[in-house]
């Protein structure tokens, strides 16, 4: 509890003012634009090292991340990862032929874009599509979310695109 406290004490607006200040109590909306920014700030990027979640909630650290698996030819993980994420998010009537394009292009046969499933995921979601639901990839999502916090994103954090990021920000 204490390392969390210390990691995330710099982005507590009641410890640390914002620089520049909060656009709800000033009439200052630079807070947004700078958020809204392609270019991210130093410490939003420092944010990303944190944990995978926090590269993924930022939609700059998400493009970064998913840039760098390009640059290493193993997208597929992560556009999986946010095709089931938005696949929750849809209305219940597009959710059927949501979950067969997400089927047809990471996981049938001969997929364009296949993924790297166990054989337990695998069987679960075979049967899971039979009866398609916004939940029917949870298994795979939760096992490539895995492998991605255990692999992809070590990479990432560790590599010169990620580095070059944190450097050009100081």
């Amino acid at each position: 509890l204490l390392s969390y406290t210390e990691q995330y004490v710099e982005y507590d607006p009641f410890l640390v003012p914002p620089d520049p200040s909060n656009p709800w109590l000033s009439d200052d909306t630079t807070f947004w634009e700078l958020e809204a920014s392609k270019e991210p700030s130093q410490q939003r990027v420092k944010r990303w090292g944190f944990g995978m979640d926090e590269a993924l909630k930022d939609p700059v650290g998400r493009e970064q991340f998913l840039k760098f698996l390009e640059s290493e030819f193993s997208s597929e993980n992560l556009r999986f990862w946010l095709a089931v994420e938005d696949l929750k998010k849809r209305p219940i009537r597009e959710v059927p032929s949501r979950v067969q394009e997400i089927w047809q292009e990471f996981l049938a046969p001969g997929a364009p874009s296949a993924i790297n499933l166990d054989s337990k995921s695998y069987d679960k979601t075979t049967q899971n599509v039979k009866e398609p639901g916004r939940y029917t990839f949870e298994d795979a999502q939760e096992h490539i979310y895995k492998l991605m916090k255990s692999d992809s994103y070590p990479r990432f954090i560790r590599s010169s695109a990620y580095q070059e990021l944190l450097q050009a920000k100081k």
